[in-house]
């Protein structure tokens, strides 16, 4: 394919991502190690682990839902209406964490860079509402981008690895934010480099104590349903799994509880 003709490709591609509509417009105490060792909460891919009742013995300080803000690119908003994102909300409702008429913020747009994901959390900080949780993926668009043009996946993948790094320093020194939920993309055919910036992805939020890895890898294994037509994105069936397993670590580390 010619660098034109692949150009073209990925500005379409851009263009029908850009179309899916989103859902709304103590200093960092990031993955403190309880639900699992070495930092990493243990949540599996299975669904009902939402009902596992870990909110229940949490503190009864309910976070209001303008404080609760959603980044990233395509995942946390795709397929049209957002199961992953309905799904928290409704789970949070119906346990009290969250007012019946509240709701949280989603500022996830598609085909974003990692670099573009931070700025979607610094316009939010700058405002007079203040982040206190991140709920999160981004960077696997930048490889992604760089495989469509013909450019180097490796670069992109290591340019997007240290801007994460750079970001979680910059939510460090903000000081508001108390959790970071980040889930990282399986690995798709058309996005690739995900396994090679799965280790430095995580231990950068490992060293960043209140930052809860979820690696989608496993949930995915053996369940083709979960990846939406597109090839790179979640299916209903997908952004459901999603919603289950943010929701599980926020029950476990008393997240927005």
């Amino acid at each position: 394919m010619s660098s034109g003709s692949t150009a073209l490709r990925l500005v379409g591609l851009s263009w029908a991502l850009y179309s899916v509509s989103g859902c709304g417009g103590e200093l960092i105490r990031l993955g403190d190690g309880s639900a699992g060792s070495s930092g990493r909460d243990s949540v599996g891919g299975h669904a009902g682990l939402a009902n596992a009742g870990g909110g229940e013995n949490c503190p009864p300080t309910k976070t209001p839902g303008n404080q609760v803000v959603w980044i990233g690119d395509s995942w946390p908003i795709y397929p049209a209406g957002a199961p992953q994102y309905v799904f928290v909300r409704d789970q949070a409702r119906q346990s009290g964490a969250l007012d019946q008429a509240d709701d949280y913020v989603n500022l996830a747009t598609a085909a974003a860079s990692m670099d573009a994901v931070a700025n979607q959390y610094k316009t939010r900080e700058s405002g007079a509402t203040k982040v206190k949780v991140l709920i999160m993926d981004g960077g696997t668009w930048d490889t992604v981008a760089a495989q469509m043009m013909g450019t180097s996946v490796p670069d992109a993948a290591a340019g997007a690895e240290l801007r994460f790094q750079q970001f979680l320093s910059d939510v460090a020194s903000d000081g508001t934010v108390e959790h970071i939920v980040y889930f990282l993309v399986p690995p798709l055919l058309m996005i690739p480099g995900v396994d090679s910036m799965r280790p430095v992805l995580e231990a950068a939020c490992e060293k960043h104590p209140g930052c809860h890895f979820i690696d989608l890898k496993d949930a995915w294994a053996a369940h083709p349903e979960y990846t939406g037509p597109s090839g790179i994105q979640p299916s209903n069936a997908g952004a459901t799994e999603i919603g289950n397993l943010i929701w599980a670590t926020m029950q476990a580390n008393c997240i927005a509880q």
